[in-house]
């Protein structure tokens, strides 16, 4: 690797040149503080919502060029003037030694440079909103040396986009003031939406703060009195001649510098701590500056991040022949989903900065964290319940800290809803949650159940005349935004969501003893199935829907999208498809969409716009969702193979999409080789194979449920833990350690005859076990399990709910 690797235990990507194709960031946060940073110490800070409390700048797009601003130490010798630093950025001196680390919550930047060891960990203390930088300087020379530090950021506070557009202006609000020793900074004017309308009156009601745990020798709070005029974070002035201006005052553009000038006998290290944070009260950031005092309460904090990961890491976890698929699945993919559960799409280096919480994000954000912190789901799933209307519609995004929000009447939102409370139910087994009022967002409350039924209900009352859900506003690809426009475009995705979807509410009526319901539901999913066959089966695949002109696309008809893969996926994952046309479509995906890196979510990519589809055939050919590798439905792919029982096929998509295997060809792949990217750049893109926009993407958590569910088929159901894996035929064996209610299970596979997929026996605490469904227990303890692989499952009984997901001849 040119860039970088894994740890031994994987618990970090070490980089190991700053130069990085693009830049390689980490999320340090606590569910309130949220702080991205690069390799080099780059990128900003906001709290609670990215768009109104913001803390410290991005200049987007940071991806291109520089990476900056960020959280600098710069370096200064005082006897030669010579500066440099410490994290390589902005100033950009050659290093003798460089070197940064990842991990779980925490960021490392290490570095040498004219005899001068520095290094600085970043991270986010779980009980504090601040960030906490830990930093070494080290005199390795054999000379005493007389040196400077400068602690630097830029601050932007509040109003993310209003001062992006009205730069100028919103400085006018600025304030900025050191008291006892701590430079606090705030604005006037806070530019919040508020459910009224009209125009905000308010001021920010926080401060934002920057101190360390040393006497500053000097300090600015303005930026052009550090900076100064034609120059830039690469040569301030300030650093330039080794002395701050001490400016305070409102009204101006703001930066936070912190000057400490210090000497060092040969071998002698200096280590201080700088904390940047957020408050109410200016009083409470006086408290935590002496909570944060000391190296020693710093490093306390800092194991207080590493034992929370720890912990969260320990609870799910496998042992397979591959390695790479196992530091995916307990580790980066696991971590990933975390920060995506609590940030949704809200801001990330290439998309964001607003405020925005995503309904169908959110839902389906919980599926990698149930096995996990189920209790954390549990509130998750109250609050995203709260956001649906009596009528079964649903808000399709809101900002979190006003709870204003936008309902689209996108036709795929109310069905996120069903499948993420029956995922709690089946991991939770808590049916009286069922019984629990949660109101609706616009006044009233009913039980969870009537939140489900509204919701399923709501889609079957939105259907053509042909029986199929309307697509309306867009489905899951909001990229399809004029299919439907006029009323009458039809998503076969939704189709075989809700087809899925019914099969799942009506096992759930007949487990709660409400049989008539559960009847109505699978005579309503008959007919729907018999309606995606007959209108949207198109030979040798299913189309992607009909336009309101009822001209099909996603068909052999079309010159351009000819093939989506949703379609295909999901009449497997939904049960829509026989055994025959879902081998016949999957191989069409495999015909026609496969590529090195995964198959494409449509090809050929639209070539030309056309209006009568919508701005996904205006993206570039091979770019967003224009015929790329999108990552998303990668997953849903992989599964579909599974439940096919194509253990050798699901485990090959995986692996040319997996960002451990892409990330092998740095220089190709670009973006960072420890998380998923949305997509991976298309066949008709010149960029072919460059994965774009990291971190914020569906892939995280479905990709993990994935592997997790049907690779190796550990997988939670209403009446207990499901055993069915699907795995390489050259595997011989794995391990599963998995939390389930009130348990611990301890699985061991062997795979003796070397199939894909098959049980043969299964040894429950040392006892015969006569299905595939797992006793459940309640005792706190810890059970062994044994499975024998085969290709005669005698004796073994398929439970309703595996016959139910396997595909039928």
């Amino acid at each position: 690797m040119s860039y970088g690797y894994f740890s031994d235990n994987g618990r970090e990507y070490i980089i190991t040149r700053p130069d990085t194709p693009k830049p390689w960031i980490n999320y340090l946060s606590n569910e309130r503080f949220c702080a991205l940073c690069s390799q080099t110490g780059g990128g900003y800070s906001f709290f609670e919502t990215s768009g109104y409390n913001r803390i410290t700048k991005e200049y987007p797009p940071l991806v291109v060029g520089t990476d900056r601003p960020g959280r600098y130490i710069y370096l200064r010798d005082q006897e030669t003037g010579e500066y440099w630093s410490a994290n390589w950025q902005p100033v950009c001196k050659e290093p003798t030694r460089w070197e940064s680390r990842h991990g779980m919550g925490y960021t490392v930047v290490e570095s040498g440079y004219a005899g001068i060891d520095t290094s600085i960990t970043y991270f986010v203390p779980p009980r504090d909103d601040l960030e906490v930088w830990m930093v070494s300087i080290k005199n390795t020379t054999d000379k005493p040396r007389k040196l400077q530090a400068f602690a630097y950021v830029k601050w932007d506070l509040a109003n993310y986009s209003y001062n992006l557009v009205e730069a100028s202006f919103s400085n006018l609000f600025n304030e900025a003031s050191m008291e006892d020793d701590i430079l606090f900074v705030s604005t006037r004017f806070w530019n919040i939406s508020s459910p009224g309308g009209g125009n905000p009156n308010a001021r920010w009601d926080k401060y934002a703060y920057f101190t360390a745990n040393f006497k500053p020798d000097g300090f600015d709070c303005f930026d052009d009195a550090f900076i100064g005029q034609y120059k830039s974070w690469s040569n301030p002035i300030a650093v330039e001649r080794g002395s701050c201006s001490g400016t305070v005052g409102d009204g101006q553009d703001i930066a936070g510098a912190l000057q400490h000038d210090f000497e060092l006998a040969p071998g002698e290290e200096l280590k201080f701590v700088v904390l940047l944070g957020v408050v109410y009260r200016k009083e409470d950031a006086r408290n935590i500056a002496r909570r944060y005092d000391s190296w020693e309460e710093a490093e306390r904090a800092l194991t207080e991040v590493t034992m929370y990961w720890d912990n969260y890491m320990s609870r799910t976890t496998c042992a397979t022949p591959d390695r790479d698929f196992d530091l995916q699945v307990n580790i980066w993919n696991k971590y990933q989903a975390w920060i995506t559960s609590r940030w949704s799409r809200m801001d990330s280096y290439y998309i964001g900065g607003g405020s925005i919480i995503g309904f169908r994000d959110s839902w389906q954000d919980i599926l990698a964290i149930l096995p996990n912190d189920l209790e954390w789901v549990r509130q998750r799933v109250i609050y995203l319940l709260e956001h649906q209307f009596p009528d079964g519609s649903t808000l399709h995004n809101w900002d979190p800290l006003t709870n204003i929000g936008t309902k689209t009447g996108h036709s795929d939102d109310p069905l996120w809803l069903v499948l993420g409370v029956m995922e709690y139910l089946k991991e939770s087994g808590e049916l009286v949650f069922l019984d629990e009022a949660v109101r609706y967002y616009d006044g009233g409350s009913e039980t969870v159940r009537q939140h489900v039924l509204r919701a399923i209900d709501y889609v079957l009352d939105h259907m053509s005349d042909r029986g199929i859900p309307l697509i309306m506003a867009a489905d899951w690809n909001d990229g399809l935004d004029y299919i439907g426009r006029q009323g009458r475009g039809e998503s076969t995705m939704v189709a075989e969501h809700l087809a899925w979807m019914l099969r799942e509410v009506a096992t759930l009526l007949w487990f709660v003893g409400s049989d008539n319901l559960a009847q109505k539901y699978i005579e309503e999913r008959d007919e729907l199935i018999r309606n995606i066959n007959k209108y949207l089966w198109d030979g040798n695949w299913y189309i992607r829907g009909t336009r309101d002109d009822g001209e099909a696309f996603g068909s052999s008809r079309n010159i351009a999208g000819t093939i989506y893969l949703n379609s295909q996926s999901w009449a497997v994952l939904g049960g829509a498809a026989s055994r025959d046309r879902a081998l016949r479509c999957m191989d069409s995906v495999q015909k026609h969409l496969e590529t090195d890196y995964g198959p494409a979510l449509f090809l050929p990519a639209y070539q030309e716009p056309d209006p009568k589809i919508g701005i996904i055939t205006r993206f570039a050919p091979g770019t967003k969702e224009n015929g790329t590798i999108f990552c998303h439905p990668v997953c849903w792919t992989v599964m579909a193979e599974c439940i096919l029982g194509h253990g050798d096929r699901a485990f090959d998509i995986w692996k040319r999409s997996s960002f451990v295997e892409r990330g092998k060809n740095p220089d190709l792949y670009k973006v960072e080789p420890y998380v998923y990217a949305e997509y991976i750049h298309g066949p008709d893109s010149p960029t072919f194979g460059q994965g774009e926009f990291t971190w914020t993407t569906g892939t995280a958590t479905w990709m993990w449920k994935v592997c997790m569910d049907w690779i190796l088929g550990v997988r939670a159901e209403l009446r207990g833990l499901l055993i069915d894996p699907c795995i390489p035929a050259a595997w011989d064996e794995f391990r599963v350690t998995r939390r389930f209610r009130k348990a611990t299970y301890e699985i061991h596979v062997v795979n003796p005859e070397h199939v894909n997929q098959g049980v043969v026996e299964i040894i429950v605490d040392g006892d015969k076990w006569e299905s595939h469904l797992l006793p459940v227990f309640s005792d706190g303890k810890t059970h062994t399990i044994e499975v024998n692989m085969g290709a005669a499952p005698e004796g073994i009984e398929a439970p309703l709910e595996l016959v139910a997901q396997r595909i039928a001849e």
